[in-house]
């Protein structure tokens, strides 16, 4: 079966499976109306693009970068790509300018890798290429619709990087200081001017955080109303805040499994009756840095009801620590959201 076919059977079942719902013909109607989509498989150095018009696919290649920018939006207006729906996937950093440049004109959904995964499953894609994943991704966006991706703010960007920055060099002094341990002694004192340095730059960052919370009062106020909550310090807040100040989340529960500390279970039958766990399907750096925090949180009783409660039904203290990690983000979701400090009474 060739590829244009098997899309517009794809697409076919779509409609047919929203024909079945209450007031299936205003549905109809909607999606039938004219859109265009466009997926973006991004890359260090260069965008492969597939544009879905009239049920046509149109590719090109561009160049990740401003002069790419530009003649991908050439190219979009000579194709007459007009009420356009872009779509890429979350790579690390080399998505985020065309995902700020994109949004300025078009609307445009930046979407975990994971959830496109799943989707090539459903359409039994058998190659990968940068071609094949481009068109994916806008078949994607023409079959589900997945939400508009809004850039964050200047400062919310600014706080992110410092953040991300200081937490990558932490890890990096830990790993010297472990080589450190067992090195010979003939480079011993090159590992100590490396740990040395890392000092430097963490205290160096440090301060620009602090200067960064003296500009911009709104944050300063977050961040202090964060470290009211047991176990939470500079660095969580900090972490919390550049997330939860974006305004994406209207739940905690959606906060929650951005980070992936949402349960996952597998079960089916008589036969799978899996151990229930996270789905750790989110942002593993915000996720591991309420680590610690739960960890003093625990050993300091600072839920001593909650804890009680685990502890009765046979959870382990593993188990125990994980779920603080998760009942500390949905507190810092509730304390952003109402402007109100911790209480002690209500989180118990």
């Amino acid at each position: 079966m060739g590829e244009r076919l098997r899309h517009q059977l794809f697409c076919i079942l779509n409609l047919y499976t929203i024909l079945e719902r209450p007031h299936g013909e205003s549905e109809f109607i909607r999606l039938t109306t004219m859109h265009n989509y466009l997926g973006i498989d991004v890359s260090k150095h260069t965008l492969s693009c597939c544009l879905i018009k009239n049920d046509d696919f149109i590719e090109s290649e561009f160049t990740n970068d401003t002069k790419g920018f530009k003649e991908l939006q050439s190219w979009l207006h000579q194709n007459q790509a007009t009420e356009l729906h872009c779509c890429c996937e979350a790579t690390g950093i080399y998505h985020q300018a065309i995902a700020e440049y994109l949004s300025q004109h078009y609307k445009i959904t930046v979407e975990n890798p994971r959830k496109i995964k799943g989707f090539s499953v459903t359409v039994l894609q058998r190659s990968k290429t940068d071609k094949q994943d481009a068109r994916l991704i806008a078949r994607y966006c023409q079959s589900m619709k997945p939400p508009e991706w809004q850039p964050p703010s200047s400062e919310s960007k600014q706080l992110q990087e410092l953040t991300r920055f200081i937490e990558r060099t932490k890890k990096q002094r830990a790993s010297e200081q472990t080589k450190y341990q067992t090195a010979p002694e003939c480079i011993k004192h090159h590992i100590q001017a490396t740990i040395k340095h890392l000092n430097s730059l963490i205290k160096n960052a440090e301060s620009e955080l602090k200067v960064f919370y003296n500009q911009h009062q709104t944050y300063s106020q977050q961040h202090k109303r964060l470290k009211t909550i047991p176990g939470i310090g500079n660095n969580a807040a900090s972490v919390l805040l550049s997330v939860l100040l974006d305004g994406r989340f209207e739940k905690a529960s959606q906060f929650v499994a951005y980070i992936g500390l949402d349960p996952r279970q597998r079960q089916s039958g008589t036969s799978v009756n899996g151990r229930p766990s996270i789905s750790k399907v989110g942002k593993s750096s915000t996720r591991s840095s309420l680590f610690l925090p739960a960890m003093v949180a625990y050993r300091d009783g600072a839920f001593p009801e909650f804890v009680a409660r685990l502890k009765k039904s046979g959870k382990k203290p593993k188990v125990i620590i994980v779920a603080i990690m998760r009942k500390l983000a949905v507190i810092a979701f509730h304390l952003i959201n109402t402007g109100q400090d911790y209480d002690k009474a209500r989180y118990q």
